[in-house]
């Protein structure tokens, strides 16, 4: 008789496991739409998140039935075995690490500084919060037991789905402010993550890596002296939509948001003039929650499973770091997880795209995409492997610095190990080439002006650096193409150029004004040679590490904090040494004084406070940033 009770007291926790899970996954999923509610919604956010919380119920049973035979000897309540009752302290032991986990998390800071938790006021707050979870489910439970169990457990497992289903309606991005020409251009902003210009075949690389886009580079304005504005993705986007430096508009590494009602981006200017506007990024680090995606009428920044932006998977996300941390065989060369990584590949960010921009919207358009695949890590598919990487029997792959056999070995990098990393990163473009290639021939060019650019290169062993957390010439160094619509004739331009002027030429491709200051040009208009061009690196969570660049044609002043935490200047002359590795600082101290004055003379104009702005905030992506190179380590 006693087995028999058992085993029906297990299946009874089994379907209310069921009933519980379903609610707690529509609380989950409706917390997550509240967060992403920019996104196209999805039946599949329910589905994914329910299937994880009955996975969390599944792991939490046996844990249950240890306790609740522990304290049944110790506790004589009436209706302890009632199945309402049991399925309430397994929901309970289900749903309170999740609970607990995200408000802990609440306090801790980007990088996985546990500042926060050290005082105990978030540790009171974990407990009342606890106890409240309890004193709750008593009162619910007060409710519900006057109800049919039968009807109870099929409401809760049934209910959920209508309600999830509801929700997936949606409204649809803001509405149009304005009526376009009929001839109006559309307008293509494309953007190839973390690619340095000299490692593209326009730019004279001496392998094949871009033989599409030196095609295309045939018919469009090939800017071979072009500067980024950061070297960090955020920042660095946002000045090519806004027109100004990342000093400006105020985002950073430790500030993952902007103002946009205050810095205007020139997606406003393309709403107000009739088109329909639209973005697509393969990073979270885009996430729509940092402004970014203001004043688009759709911004898909969805780069994982629904399921992996829930409250729940938060908790698996930091469990699974932990054990990697402790267990070898959990370290996935800098990934924290095999489903999560935080980023799309092109193909399918570019295949969204394409059926946006086909739709059956007759409006002119404006279309933003970020394509992510030559960002870290490597990995490119085996034919574009097989045509670019070398024979290497080293220690290094396409996790660079972060692969499990150099940060075990405490490797360091040599020539050789820098080839093969950049053989690999070659590869990558080739496919990324092909990718682009495809997508621009189904659209209609003779129609549709197209910016094509990076946010910043990447380093390769140069200086012995790699990634891109400084101020070198692979770092800034990016390629830009601009083709007007219809254009057929193409030309190389040596005047300089830089992402802040991505927006004035955006608009200028439109045929349209800006209705706010810039600091950048027309790219399409007459350019001056000796222009200056700055580049900020504020993107580091210790702030005393900014490093700025002025270049002033071949000559680049570099300033950044020394030792002694203070300002220090050094001058190279890029074109004679693209390297830097000779200071000419002392010999031309005369340009250095005057390089110095510029600078501070063009940050004044908008106030440019690298401290006030640094002060590290809480930031919601902190996970998504250390898996992608940043704010970790």
């Amino acid at each position: 008789m006693a087995r028999r009770t058992t085993t029906a007291s297990v299946g009874s926790r089994l379907v209310g496991a069921l009933a519980w899970a379903s609610v707690l996954a529509l609380a989950d999923s409706l917390a997550v739409r509240r967060v992403h509610h920019h996104r196209e919604p999805s039946l599949w956010l329910f589905a994914e998140t329910l299937a994880l919380w009955l996975a969390f119920a599944l792991a939490t049973l046996p844990w249950t039935l240890l306790v609740d035979r522990a304290l049944r000897g110790m506790l004589a309540l009436r209706k302890f075995d009632h199945p309402l009752h049991a399925s309430a302290r397994h929901m309970l032991w289900t749903a309170l690490p999740v609970a607990l986990h995200a408000h802990l998390d609440s306090y801790t800071a980007l990088g996985g500084n546990l500042a926060g938790l050290k005082s105990p006021t978030p540790w009171l707050l974990a407990l009342a919060l606890a106890v409240g979870c309890v004193i709750a489910v008593a009162l619910l439970l007060a409710v519900l037991e006057r109800l049919p169990v039968r009807w109870l457990v099929l409401g809760c497992t049934l209910i959920p789905w209508p309600i999830a289903w509801l929700v997936t309606f949606h409204s649809g991005g803001p509405s149009p402010m304005g009526l376009a020409r009929p001839d109006a251009p559309n307008v293509l902003l494309l953007v190839w993550d973390t690619t340095r210009a000299d490692s593209l075949s326009p730019y004279g690389y001496d392998r094949d890596t871009t033989p599409q886009l030196a095609r295309f580079s045939e018919q469009a304005l090939c800017f071979t002296n072009s500067r980024s504005v950061s070297t960090y993705t955020l920042t660095s986007h946002l000045s090519m939509l806004t027109g100004v430096y990342p000093s400006h508009h105020g985002a950073r590494l430790t500030r993952q948001f902007f103002r946009p009602w205050a810095t205007p981006t020139v997606v406003s200017r393309f709403r107000q003039a009739g088109y329909r506007t639209a973005a697509f990024v393969g990073t979270d680090v885009l996430r729509a929650q940092s402004g970014i995606n203001y004043a688009f009428e759709t911004y898909d920044d969805l780069v994982d499973p629904w399921a992996t932006y829930t409250h729940a998977w938060a908790l698996v996300h930091d469990v699974q770091s932990l054990i990697a941390k402790r267990v070898p065989g959990f370290a996935a060369n800098g990934d924290p997880h095999w489903i999560q990584d935080f980023q799309s590949p092109g193909s399918e960010v570019l295949a969204r795209a394409l059926k946006w921009i086909e739709g059956d919207d007759p409006r002119p358009w404006f279309c933003f995409v970020n394509l992510y695949d030559a960002h870290w890590p490597y990995l490119p598919e085996p034919e574009a492997r097989e045509r670019f990487v070398r024979p290497y029997d080293g220690p290094a792959d396409g996790y660079a610095l972060r692969s499990n056999r150099v940060r075990a070995e405490g490797l360091k990098l040599g020539a050789e190990d820098a080839r093969h990393v950049r053989d690999l990163y070659d590869a990558e473009l080739w496919s990324l080439d092909r990718e682009v290639d495809r997508f621009v021939g189904r659209l209609d060019l003779g129609r549709t002006g197209v910016v094509l650019t990076s946010d910043h290169g990447e380093a390769f062993g140069e200086n012995g650096q790699f990634e891109h957390r400084d101020v070198l010439e692979c770092h800034t160094r990016v390629p830009l193409l601009v083709r007007p619509a219809g254009s057929k004739e193409g030309r190389e331009v040596r005047e300089p150029a830089h992402g802040i002027d991505v927006a004035p030429t955006l608009l200028a491709l439109a045929g349209l004004e800006s209705s706010f200051e810039t600091y950048g040009v027309n790219l399409l208009g007459p350019l001056a040679p000796e222009r200056l061009l700055l580049v900020e690196n504020r993107d580091n969570i210790n702030p005393s590490l900014v490093k700025l660049a002025l270049y002033e044609g071949d000559w680049k002043l570099v300033q950044f904090q020394g030792a002694d935490r203070r300002l220090q200047w050094k001058l190279f002359n890029v074109a004679a040494d693209p390297l830097e590795v000779r200071d000419l600082g002392a010999e031309r101290a005369d340009m250095v004084g005057r390089l110095r004055s510029e600078l501070e003379r063009l940050r004044a104009r908008w106030g440019a406070d690298d401290e006030r702005d640094g002060r590290v905030q809480r930031v919601d992506n902190a996970d998504a940033l250390k898996a992608l190179g940043y704010g970790g380590d």
